[in-house]
């Protein structure tokens, strides 16, 4: 791996070395330098380059700390600790295979807050509920950002008509302003989107694996999913799991949210959702209703504010630009080999369509899957070693 050959002829090619030599200690033509307690051999920094890439390559792609502690004690040269860190956060293997010790980018982004009922709204969609009872296998969930409020269809499919009667529970008596989503087929439909348009609703798309993007939604997925196994199981007796998500959801609706601090049903509709015998529940007035309201707002941003600072704590902000180079996430890693690279790349970037979301040329034909959240992307970093 290090010829001693090698050495000889780097130092003697070394103008340091030569200037110096009588300084220096000299054990079978090889020049040390007493550096504390170690006697160290003297690299050029540019022959020092190359041990640094055959060592990480030969050890495997050991990490810094590693590097140092391998070839420190027994070498020196100019900039010999930087030029070891260089070259493992720029190793590309490294940055493509390697799931721990990458620097994370981008910060959490917030889209609002909802300061009204279905300001923002957004939907999801939860699979593999066939053969409960019922020959439906999915439940079709759309929330209110701001009172937390669910709706569901259930259905066979994932046709562009679920979403659409899924949202016109809603529209029917209520405008949207603004609905988020992961990119379903049937969402991504003419069909949708032009009845999203005769409603005046703006659509916005997620990035491709990102479900953090729409938060809400895959917590309250949770949430649901959890108490339609809890009833389902409760009894020898079974239901359909239809009929049993409807009686969660309208629950969970009356269930006071453990961020905004009251019912979803109390805040969109004022409704009294207290366990009090019905003679016992008192009728607040509009005022008060409107002040639990705002309450029920600062409550949210002080969760997100939270979420934020822990989400946050051990990335980097990061702003690429249009022709910058990036290596993006190789797909789901449900869908990958063990052995499959975690990353591919680098490819340019050729749009930015908002503060997170990067366009990115890799190829895909779907304009959708070229799409990418700024904390699935890692810059490429040009290096000379």
């Amino acid at each position: 791996m290090i010829n001693l050959e090698d050495i000889i002829i780097d130092q003697r090619k070394n103008e340091y070395i030569q200037q110096i030599k009588t300084k220096l200690i000299n054990k079978n033509n090889i020049y040390y330098k007493k550096v504390n307690k170690y006697e160290k051999i003297i690299l050029s920094e540019e022959f020092s380059k190359k041990i640094i890439k055959d060592v990480h390559n030969n050890m495997c792609h050991i990490g810094t700390k590693q590097m140092q502690n391998k070839i420190n004690p027994l070498y020196t040269a100019n900039n010999l600790s930087k030029n070891i860190k260089n070259h493992c956060t720029s190793c590309e293997i490294c940055i493509k295979n390697k799931s721990r010790g990458q620097n994370k980018y981008g910060l959490m982004s917030h889209l609002g807050p909802a300061t009204e009922p279905f300001e923002i709204v957004s939907i999801d969609t939860i699979g593999g509920f066939g053969g409960s009872r019922s020959t439906k296998k999915y439940l079709h969930l759309l929330v209110d950002h701001f009172t937390r409020y669910a709706f569901i269809v259930t259905s066979k499919t994932q046709s562009a008509n679920d979403f659409i009667k899924l949202v016109k529970k809603v529209t029917d008596s209520h405008s949207i302003g603004m609905l988020l989503t992961d990119q379903y087929p049937g969402i991504n439909s003419k069909d949708f989107k032009d009845f999203l348009n005769q409603k005046s609703v703006t659509l916005i798309f997620t990035a491709v694996n990102t479900p953090f993007s729409n938060g809400l939604n895959e917590r309250l997925n949770q949430t649901l999913v959890n108490k339609i196994r809890c009833k389902t199981n409760e009894t020898s007796n079974k239901l359909a799991w239809t009929t049993i998500a409807h009686n969660c959801v309208d629950k969970y609706n009356d269930t006071v949210h453990t961020v905004t601090g009251f019912a979803p049903r109390y805040l969109l509709y004022g409704t009294d959702v207290s366990i009090l015998p019905t003679e016992l529940k008192k009728d607040k007035s509009q005022l008060e209703w409107l002040e639990d309201r705002k309450f029920a707002l600062k409550n949210s941003m002080k969760s997100h504010n939270y979420n934020k600072q822990i989400f946050d704590k051990n990335r980097t902000e990061m702003n690429f630009n249009v022709g910058d180079m990036v290596y993006v996430e190789n797909g789901n890693k449900l869908n990958r080999n063990k052995l499959d690279e975690l990353r591919v790349g680098p490819f340019e970037i050729i749009e930015r369509k908002s503060n997170s979301i990067y366009k990115i040329n890799t190829g895909y034909k779907k304009t959708e899957s070229n799409l990418f959240h700024v904390t699935k992307l890692i810059p490429y970093i040009q290096t000379n070693i």
